[in-house]
């Protein structure tokens, strides 16, 4: 039997659950996941390896009208993964119609001219999902069209058996043993910004960036990790820090946790909150987060 190998991108509007999805998919957790907008901010990568090839997930931020520079790159990251894939999966929440962020996706894709599949997800909210996905259909052309429910891991064997279908046949892009092309210091970080959507304001998680400054293995049951979590005004620093420090130190142990279990041993972590003002229409600080450049 020959090998299939391929890459697929998981694309929609925030919230829709492309990340939940693909940590279900592959069964461990490789990218962030809280119910908040722009969760997902850089292009992930997630392999699965089985008898019968290699498929490569590329889970890519949601799309929202751009606001500022931080918007244009995400945008721009998505608009070339489109290019770069093999078949493209438009996840959209099956217990809403589309919206404004469903047809632009659409547009996306009709220009793009990519092989695509329209993922309903959170089947696990409505009664029936029959009829709808109806309304997506017109959007934009489709090659299959299914219902799942990432959070309950139903249909999801369908839809790998669907990508299947779709993909070419070549040789694996990744050895076996490689399940994500996250660096370490990413996966600290996006650990780190986890934790801060789960537990602050609706106005700090957009505004927060965060950078790993230090990390060095102290001995064989201690790793040190020293990082900056960067906001773009004071009073956002002082819901982060909290009352007396209640907020940072809660936000460090339950990072340090899920790092601990990451890296097998003892972890101390070091969390510094520093301001810079208007960081995301700021082209430099963009450059040194990590985010592309947008196209022109």
């Amino acid at each position: 039997m020959e090998l299939k190998s391929g890459f697929v991108a998981l694309v929609g509007r925030p919230n829709v659950g492309k990340s939940t999805l693909l940590n279900q998919i592959l069964g461990r957790k490789i990218a962030i996941t809280a119910a908040k907008p722009q969760t997902t901010r850089n292009r992930i990568r997630g392999v699965l390896h089985n008898s019968q090839g290699q498929i490569v997930f590329v889970d890519t931020p949601g799309i929202i009208k751009p606001r500022h520079k931080l918007d244009e790159r995400l945008e721009a990251s998505i608009r070339r993964a489109l290019k770069e894939v093999d078949v493209v999966a438009h996840v959209v929440d099956i217990s809403k119609p589309p919206g404004e962020e469903e047809i632009r996706i659409a547009r996306m894709l009709s220009q793009s001219g990519q092989l695509a599949i329209l993922v309903g997800n959170k089947s696990d909210l409505v009664l029936h999902s029959e009829g709808r996905l109806d309304p997506y259909l017109s959007l934009a052309p489709y090659r299959h069209v299914l219902a799942v429910s990432a959070q309950l891991e139903r249909g999801l064997d369908s839809l790998v058996e669907i990508l299947w279908d779709l993909l070419p046949e070549g040789l694996p892009y990744f050895p076996e043993d490689v399940v994500t092309d996250q660096t370490e210091d990413f996966y600290i970080s996006e650990a780190i910004r986890e934790k801060i959507l789960e537990q602050t304001r609706d106005e700090v998680p957009h505004s927060v960036a965060v950078t790993v400054e230090e990390r060095q293995t102290r001995s064989d049951q201690l790793i040190y990790i020293r990082a900056s979590i960067y906001v773009e005004r004071s009073t956002q620093k002082a819901i982060i820090i909290g009352n007396h420090g209640q907020m940072l130190k809660r936000i460090g142990q339950l990072t340090r946790r899920d790092l601990e279990q990451y890296y097998g041993k003892q972890v101390y972590l070091d969390l510094w909150v520093k301001v810079r003002g208007h960081w995301r229409d700021q082209e430099a600080w963009l450059a040194r987060f990590g985010y592309p450049q947008s196209e022109k």
